[in-house]
């Protein structure tokens, strides 16, 4: 088939599954990218990847976020004109239409965004791994929901250890929050019914102390670990437990006394 000068063909098979990748991170670094393609076993070829991405770019569905060229790799998120393509392509959230006036990300989101994908690929490269739902997703699904208000995690990972499958709520936290904030945090998380088990990730120390104490009380299982110790070995990765004791455990541990999931979580 003979395409006009200037225009792209973007592929089903080979563009689609990578273009669905940037839009869920929000914002990703290249070689985050191949290695989420490595892991995903999507048919795309890492090889290619690199010429993928240019082509994407030229086409304008995908951007290089230039208020973080200090990060000395570029780091891409998705267009409104990719997120057109996709829903041509039957991949719509009605948390991110095309039609949105709403910056995709904020230059001050994309640490944020960019350790989640490291957090992801620690639990993959971990090998327990077995689902993952961005907040995208997340948020798309909650807007549909009839019933109680219902949490928008930063993800929701079902994950397999020792043969046994648990579904846990991940939330990253960069920075402190007011008092009011966290009030209503706590009342969502008592209202929220679409997960038991929470992983609160924090950035340092001080921070995760003050998550474990300002949490304490909600009545669900929560688990408080340092993001950066997480990632090097989350199953051996000690915790903080929020069952009033402040008790430390591993992961391992910590999932043990989680309750089977529900099949329809995903």
């Amino acid at each position: 088939m003979r395409y006009a000068r200037g225009y792209i063909a973007l592929s089903d098979a080979g563009d689609v599954p990578v273009l669905l990748h940037i839009r869920n991170a929000r914002a990703i670094c290249f070689d985050q990218l191949s290695d989420l393609i490595l892991f995903d076993g999507a048919g795309v070829a890492v090889s290619s990847l690199r010429w993928r991405v240019a082509r994407m770019e030229k086409a304008g569905v995908i951007q290089r976020f230039q208020e973080v060229r200090h990060f000395g790799k570029p780091v891409y998120g998705i267009t409104p004109a990719g997120v057109a393509f996709l829903e041509s392509r039957g991949h719509m959230l009605f948390s991110l239409p095309s039609t949105t006036e709403k910056k995709i990300i904020h230059s001050l989101q994309i640490p944020h965004a960019l350790e989640l994908v490291n957090i992801r690929l620690a639990l993959l490269r971990a090998g327990i791994l077995a689902a993952w739902k961005c907040d995208l997703e997340i948020a798309s699904r909650n807007l549909v929901l009839d019933g109680p208000p219902a949490k928008d995690y930063d993800a929701i990972a079902e994950i397999e250890v020792d043969g046994v499958a648990h579904l846990i709520a991940i939330e990253y936290e960069r920075s402190l929050k007011k008092i009011a904030r966290y009030r209503e945090i706590r009342e969502i998380l008592n209202q929220d019914q679409t997960a038991e088990t929470i992983l609160y990730l924090a950035v340092n120390g001080q921070l995760l102390y003050t998550l474990a104490c300002e949490l304490r009380t909600v009545h669900k299982h929560i688990g408080f670990a340092i993001s950066s110790s997480f990632r090097q070995s989350p199953l051996n990765t000690h915790m903080v437990m929020n069952n009033g004791k402040g008790d430390h455990v591993s992961l391992r541990e910590f999932l043990a006394g989680d309750e089977v999931p529900s099949a329809d979580a995903f």
